[in-house]
C-alpha cells in the first residue's frame, strides 16, 4: 500500500515544482489533487494545472505516476523507462498519453515520478472486475464486443511497430533462437526467488521447469505491451482513446500479449467465480481475429498461456507477501500458493490441484452479507441475495457469509467513488471477513442497495 500521502503538502510541493519547470509561466497552481486508485504497482495522482503565459490563462488535467514507496511488487522499478516507452510511441498509431515531464529525484515527492497529460474517457473496472461492476456490466453485448475488438486491434498495432527504428532497444534486445523467451523466464525466475522466502511453491516450481523444457524460437519478435488487458485501455464512445501501463513492456514474442489478455480476462471472471459477460468474444474467436489481423498463425498459445499464468502467479506471491507483512487480511490463508493462477496452471499442466477451495456462483445460492458501519451515521444492515436477486434489511443477520466493516464516512466515500475500494481495503479502512469472491460478484447489487431504503422492515 502506498504510504498515507498528505495531499495538501503534496499539492504545495507540486505547485513549486511545476513553477520551477515552467520558468516563463506565471501564477502556476495545482488544484483538484486526488488519489484516484490504489495501484499496487505504482501510486497515481490526478490534478489540474493552471498558469498564465503572455497574458493568456492556460489549464490542463494531468496524471502523475510515482514509484511505490512501501508496497513493492516488482524487484526493481524503472519509471523513466516506462515514460520513455510512451515518448517513443508518441506519433505512432498507438494512442498513448503525452509525457511532458519526468522527475527522477525522489526528494520532490518522496519517489521518482512522471507526468502525463490526461486522456479523457472511461477505463473498464479492475477491482471489482468489469464482468461484475461498472459500465461494461451495463453495456449491451454489442458494445462489449466493440470494446474487446478495439483492444485487440490496439495490441496488433503495438506488435506492428518497428521497435528498433523507434529507439526501444533500451528495453533489452534478446538473442536469437529461444532468446526472447529466455529473457522472460530468467526475469520471472529471479522475481520468484526474490519474493518467495522459504515458502514452497508446488505449482509454480514445476510450471517454471515446464517453461524451460518447452522453449521454442518465436517466428516474430516485436514490442510487447506486457500488461495487455481491458482495464489498461481508455475508451471513448467504445473506441480506444488510450493504451496504458507500459511498466511490463518487453521485446519478445507477441503471442505473449495475446495469451496475457485472454488469461487476465479469464482470471477476472471465471477464475474468480464470476460469470463472463455476454458479448465479449471467446478464446478461439479472439485468436482467429488476431491471426487475420496480423497474417501470422498463433502456434504456441498453450505455452504462452502457461507463461501468463506463471507470471501472474509470481506477482500473486509478491502481493500476498506484502499484505501479510503489513498485517492486511488476504482472501485466503494460502493465497500465495492457491489462487486462480496456480489453479489454472494445475489444470493446464495436469498437476495435483493446489487446494480444494471451490468457487461459488451467487446466482446459484443464497448469500448473506452483513455491513457494520461505525462512527457518525453508522448503523448495521445486511443484504440477502437469493440466486442473484437481493434485498436489504436493517440490523444484523445470523451466520453471514461475508461481513464488511467500515466507518459510515468511508463507506459513503467508496460508494460515491471519492475513496478507491482497493485503497480502502489495503489501507485498513475497509475489512472483509469471509469469501471475497462473493463480494466481487455482488458489487453492483451492493452499490444499488447501499443507496436504497431497507426492505422487509
Amino acid at each position: 500500500m502506498p504510504h498515507e500521502r498528505d495531499l495538501e503538502a503534496t499539492q504545495t510541493r507540486l505547485s513549486e515544482w511545476f513553477a520551477a519547470e515552467m520558468p516563463s509561466a506565471e501564477k502556476v497552481a495545482i488544484s483538484s489533487l486526488i488519489l484516484p486508485s490504489a495501484g499496487v504497482s505504482n501510486e497515481t495522482l490526478m490534478c489540474d494545472l493552471s498558469w498564465q503565459e503572455g497574458g493568456v490563462v492556460h489549464a490542463e488535467s494531468l496524471v502523475i505516476r510515482l514509484e511505490p514507496a512501501d508496497f513493492r511488487i516488482f524487484p526493481e522499478y524503472d519509471l523513466a523507462a516506462q515514460a520513455r516507452v510512451m515518448r517513443c510511441l508518441s506519433g505512432t498509431d498507438v494512442p498513448v498519453p503525452e509525457v511532458p515531464w519526468i522527475e527522477e529525484d525522489a526528494g520532490v515527492l518522496g519517489s521518482p515520478f512522471y507526468v502525463m497529460r490526461k486522456i479523457e474517457g472511461e477505463v473498464p473496472n479492475e477491482v471489482p472486475p468489469y464482468h461484475s461492476f461498472g459500465f461494461c456490466l451495463d453495456a449491451t453485448p454489442e458494445r462489449r464486443a466493440k470494446m474487446w475488438w478495439g483492444g485487440i486491434e490496439a495490441m496488433v498495432k503495438v506488435h506492428a511497430l518497428d521497435w528498433e527504428e523507434l529507439g526501444l532497444s533500451f528495453l533489452g534486445v534478446p538473442d536469437g533462437g529461444t532468446g526472447p523467451l529466455d529473457r522472460q523466464i530468467e526475469y520471472y525466475e529471479r522475481f520468484l526467488e526474490w519474493t518467495r522466502g522459504d515458502e514452497p511453491q508446488p505449482i509454480l516450481d514445476p510450471a517454471l521447469a515446464w517453461l524451460k523444457e518447452n522453449r521454442y524460437s518465436p517466428e516474430a519478435v516485436t514490442l510487447c505491451w506486457g500488461d495487455a488487458r481491458l482495464p489498461n485501455v481508455i475508451l471513448r464512445d467504445d473506441e480506444i482513446a488510450g493504451v496504458l501501463d507500459w511498466e511490463m513492456a518487453f521485446i519478445g514474442d507477441p503471442e505473449a500479449d495475446l495469451a496475457w489478455w485472454l488469461f487476465l480476462d479469464w482470471h477476472h471472471s471465471e477464475g474468480m467465480g464470476i460469470p463472463r459477460l455476454e458479448g465479449f468474444p471467446g478464446t478461439e474467436e479472439t485468436i482467429e481475429r488476431y491471426e487475420a489481423l496480423t497474417g501470422r498463425k498463433v502456434e504456441h498459445f498453450l505455452y504462452n498461456e502457461v507463461m501468463a499464468a506463471f507470471r501472474f502467479g509470481v506477482i500473486m506471491v509478491s502481493v500476498t507477501r506484502n499484505m501479510t507483512e503489513k498485517g492486511i487480511s488476504t482472501a485466503a490463508a494460502d493465497m500465495g500458493v492457491n489462487n486462480p493462477c496456480t489453479q489454472r496452471l494445475a489444470t493446464l499442466l495436469e498437476l495435483p490441484p493446489p487446494g480444494g477451495r471451490a468457487l461459488t456462483n451467487v446466482k446459484e445460492i443464497t448469500v448473506r452479507v452483513q455491513f457494520h458501519l461505525t462512527g457518525p451515521g453508522g448503523h448495521d444492515w445486511y443484504l440477502v441475495a437469493e440466486k442473484g436477486e437481493g434485498e436489504r434489511y436493517e440490523g444484523t443477520v445470523d451466520n453471514p457469509d461475508v461481513t464488511v466493516n467500515a466507518s459510515a464516512a468511508d463507506w459513503a466515500g467508496i460508494q460515491s467513488g471519492e475513496l478507491d475500494r482497493t485503497q480502502a481495503y489495503l489501507g485498513g479502512k475497509l475489512t472483509i471477513e469471509g469469501d471475497l469472491t462473493l463480494m466481487l460478484q455482488l458489487e453492483d447489487m451492493i452499490s444499488r442497495l447501499s443507496a436504497s431504503p431497507a426492505d422487509g422492515e
